[in-house]
């Protein structure tokens, strides 16, 4: 399973809290590559007005401590992250299953003040993870 994770501002948070299949639609628009340029360009522009700078390298090394713990204590597979270029306000998580993204990156991801939107690859599971206890991820 691979989820992607968006840094979202918290006033884009509370005007679209409940469109989550809006979002969902324009976070895969954003990552299809059959775009063209012109659309991409207003895609990209959009997504920065959304989106948040994030620190996620910072978070991961504070949440599971030196780079050689990492690879072994979040998912237990080689690479299980990937930050993607160019953006500070999204990062690709690799889990085997739903629990084992539960306990290593939802949860940890609640602890933060910082409101996240999560796709997965296949699109079957996404939603907004939130610091507040009330909201999950939606499905």
């Amino acid at each position: 399973m691979q989820f992607t994770v968006y840094a979202v501002k918290r006033e884009v948070t509370e005007k679209y809290y409940y469109k989550v299949d809006l979002l969902k639609r324009f976070f895969e628009e954003c990552q299809n590559d059959s775009c063209t340029s012109k659309y991409m360009d207003q895609l990209m522009s959009q997504l920065d007005y959304i989106t948040t700078h994030f620190s996620f390298n910072e978070w991961l090394k504070k949440i599971h401590g030196s780079p050689l713990n990492l690879k072994e204590r979040l998912f237990d597979c080689e690479k299980n992250y990937d930050i993607l270029d160019g953006k500070n306000c999204c990062c690709l998580f690799q889990c085997d299953s739903l629990w084992q993204a539960e306990r290593g990156l939802f949860q940890p991801l609640r602890m933060c003040d910082q409101t996240f939107f999560i796709i997965e690859e296949s699109g079957e599971h996404y939603g907004w993870i939130s610091p507040l206890i009330s909201q999950r991820l939606l499905s």
